[in-house]
């Protein structure tokens, strides 16, 4: 009869000793110090500052068919007049091509 009851006691033991180190893990990690804190706020607000800069009316309005196009075509073009990061792209290779012909 005390051999079940040693075994119980060593179990609740190890439970209890696991238990303590898993909320000690949780409480290191779940811990904000307040440099953390304070640049959590500060991304926060920029973020805010950020996503208000759109006016509402120019949001609410519809653009048809013919105005999404242009900006389609617009941005497209912006994009090939702007510099990429290396001269090995297929677009930056094509145009060698067509300057050495």
């Amino acid at each position: 009869m005390d051999a079940p009851i040693s075994v119980f006691v060593i179990a609740a033991v190890v439970f209890l000793v696991i238990v303590g180190l898993l909320w000690r893990y949780w409480q290191s990690v779940a811990e904000v110090s307040a440099s953390d804190e304070s640049f959590s706020r500060r991304i926060a607000r920029l973020n805010e500052r950020q996503s208000n800069r759109i006016d509402d009316d120019h949001l609410r309005t519809i653009t048809d068919d013919d105005e999404a196009w242009r900006i389609m075509v617009d941005r497209g073009r912006q994009s090939d007049r702007l510099p990429t990061y290396s001269n090995t792209t297929r677009r930056a290779r094509e145009r060698q091509r067509r300057q050495e012909k």
